[in-house]
């Protein structure tokens, strides 16, 4: 902007301020996340009987940022099928929201232990 500026006969004298107000946050990501990660693969292919997901890195954000920047809780990103998260006519495939169930189920129990009641 400001060498295109300087180069203006009006912008030259008058050169432009850019402010931005858009959305900002700082990333996180899991450190330290092979375990936890592999447990949850480990529980996507028993409960689904197919491979588990493979690792993804955003540029959006989700809500494991929160746990793991301001609480110190490690935090998983893992969910249903879904189409135009935040948009117009937002939906998720319930089919997947049942497999999902069932795979975070498994993983806890399997993270956590069980005990009997």
């Amino acid at each position: 902007m400001a060498e295109a500026s300087r180069a203006h006969p009006f912008l030259r004298d008058t050169p432009p301020e850019i402010e931005w107000h858009g959305f900002q946050a700082d990333g996180y990501v899991l450190e330290g996340g092979e375990v936890p990660e592999a447990a949850l693969r480990a529980a996507h292919e028993a409960a689904i009987g197919a491979p588990g997901p493979d690792d993804e890195i955003w540029t959006a954000l989700t809500d494991t940022r929160f746990y793991g920047l301001y609480h110190g809780i490690p935090a998983l990103c893992y969910g249903p099928k879904a189409e135009s998260i935040h948009g117009f006519d937002e939906r998720v495939d319930l089919d997947s929201v049942q497999r999902c169930t069932e795979v975070i189920a498994l993983f806890v129990a399997q993270w956590c232990g069980l005990r009997a009641l």
